[in-house]
């Protein structure tokens, strides 16, 4: 049994019952004290869960909250179900599938491993990458070099960028690469189905412009694909149906949610950060007459744009 299963087991033990004893971890196992006993020096130095031994109840304990492994098995179970769909869908050798899942598995405590095959991931919609060029691009990062990139963009026009690939990002099933623009001298994003060729500048390094952190705050600062370092709130609110499908759904981590009235209506207010309106103005023009946007002046204004177009397009039927 491995170790992450023993530990499993106790978080679990400890949540459940109020406590665990190392007679009982002992006797589920058949491993010796001393391996308990480094299971729990385990837990509570590395993981830093708040874990004493409390004489009066026999057991092991938890002095405060500790949500670091909280529903552990679950979320194994969860994340199992969507690799193994993810791997079959783009055609994963089976024995590399098997290999993977098994030692997903293997984190499992045993009662929970005959669920593994009951919890189903349908995969959505995926744009899986040409590997051809993604090897190029990982080749590039790994050298630091910059490279010479073919694109078409989304009105279908053709231009030829010079770029510091940095991160590959892979956002609602769709594959993107987060460059440095040598051209434009900025952060831009390029879909990497729509790159036609892309070759390395060999000998062409480039130096460090951002660090880490500042990547990761590009990345996830604003909602959607469009990223970017600035961001504005944006605020609408839902209806009926729309609702009740936002009120489980995290848009971005910052979003803020607020039940409300409006013209006459219960409906939910939601405030997001974005760094460029158009695809939450798509995202918001999908829910119909159940969404309306709230502000900025400027989102108010494209909605309302693109409503009219719709309803001038709507009488030529």
């Amino acid at each position: 049994m491995s170790q992450i299963e023993r530990i499993f087991y106790i978080n679990r033990k400890i949540l459940e019952d109020g406590k665990v004893s190392s007679a009982q971890v002992v006797s589920e196992f058949e491993i010796s004290k001393r391996q308990v006993a480094r299971d729990i020096d385990y837990l509570r130095d590395t993981l830093q869960a708040p874990l004493v031994y409390e004489a009066k109840k026999k057991g092991y304990v938890y002095t405060d909250d500790f949500s670091m492994m909280s529903n552990s098995n679950e979320r194994m179970l969860v994340l199992n179900a969507i690799f193994k769909s993810l791997a079959e869908s783009q055609g994963a050798l089976s024995v590399i599938t098997d290999m993977v899942s098994e030692g997903l598995d293997s984190g499992l405590e045993e009662s929970y491993k005959s669920l593994s095959s009951k919890i189903v991931f349908i995969t959505p919609v995926q744009d899986w990458p040409d590997y051809s060029i993604f090897n190029k691009i990982c080749s590039a990062m790994k050298g630091g070099c910059r490279m010479t990139l073919g694109y078409r963009n989304a009105k279908g026009e053709r231009s030829t960028r010079h770029i510091e690939p940095l991160r590959l990002v892979n956002y609602s099933g769709r594959w993107y690469l987060l460059s440095y623009d040598c051209q434009n001298k900025e952060l831009r994003t390029f879909h990497l189905s729509r790159i036609e060729r892309i070759i390395p500048i060999e000998g062409d390094l480039f130096k460090n412009r951002y660090t880490e952190q500042e990547l990761d705050t590009f990345i996830h600062g604003g909602f959607g694909i469009f990223m970017g370092n600035r961001s504005i709130p944006v605020t609408f609110c839902v209806f009926g149906w729309a609702r009740n499908a936002l009120e489980t759904q995290t848009w971005h981590k910052d979003q803020k949610i607020r039940k409300v009235e409006f013209d006459g209506k219960e409906g939910l207010e939601v405030t997001v950060p974005v760094a460029n309106l158009q695809e939450i103005l798509s995202q918001i023009l999908s829910f119909g007459s159940a969404a309306k946007p709230i502000g900025p002046p400027q989102f108010v204004r494209a909605w309302k744009e693109a409503v009219l177009a719709m309803a001038k397009e709507a009488e030529n039927l």
